[in-house]
């Protein structure tokens, strides 16, 4: 967890994905910008374990682990998170905001947070 710079533009997106087994970008990457999450909510329809961290969009899975894995259970799995005010998790810079899961199943995502350059 990591104070915020001041400058940044804030994000506030949503996600659904059917099977994200197969990692999935949240946020794409932006040359010399890192992503703070500063909120995070995901829903799932079935068992799960799901990861959230930088990178690995497109990929088997996500480069570097930030949230996760998250166990998820089926029909009710959610996982609410929010860093204090001013705080964040650091992204890798340069890199995106990905998920992936250990199942398919449909979840749902929203992440808040903001885009800063370092």
């Amino acid at each position: 967890m990591r104070t915020i710079p001041s400058a940044g533009k804030d994000f506030h997106l949503s996600l659904q994905s059917e099977d994200a087994s197969g990692c999935e970008a949240i946020l794409a990457a932006i040359t010399g910008f890192s992503h703070y999450i500063t909120k995070l909510i995901i829903r799932a329809d079935a068992a799960m374990d799901v990861s959230v961290g930088s990178g690995g969009d497109g990929g088997t899975s996500v480069t570097t682990v930030h949230f996760g894995p998250i166990p998820l259970a089926a029909a009710s799995g959610n996982f609410d998170w929010e860093a204090p005010r001013g705080m964040g998790v650091k992204c890798t810079v340069g890199l995106s905001i990905a998920i992936d899961s250990s199942a398919s199943g449909t979840i749902w995502v929203e992440a808040h947070g903001k885009s800063c350059k370092d």
